[in-house]
């Protein structure tokens, strides 16, 4: 019977395959939520969304799409015949 001086039977196997899992749980989260809590990826989407509905702040809808694709979905509510469109995963905030 092993003694142990902590009183647990913790290994640095298990500690590594904790650590590993954490890091894997972390980009998965961030690849499928990131953008959207992402104050600037965020306002730069508001801003596209804004662009493809002609500078009217009121009338689009900008949403994110959760899914095995992520991606940002930008809608004009002035022009309900019309499709939405995907203005995909990555809007890049460094762009004016």
């Amino acid at each position: 019977m092993r003694v142990s001086l902590s009183g647990s039977d913790l290994t640095f196997t298990m500690v590594r395959r904790l650590a590993a899992t954490v890091v894997i749980v972390f980009v998965v989260l961030g690849y499928l939520y990131g953008p959207a809590v992402s104050p600037a990826m965020r306002n730069q989407a508001v801003s596209e969304c804004n662009d493809h509905a002609e500078g009217n702040w009121r009338s689009f809808r900008l949403s994110w799409n959760v899914g095995v694709y992520p991606h940002w979905t930008c809608w004009d509510a002035s022009k309900p015949t019309e499709n939405a469109v995907s203005l995909g995963w990555w809007t890049n905030p460094f762009t004016s």
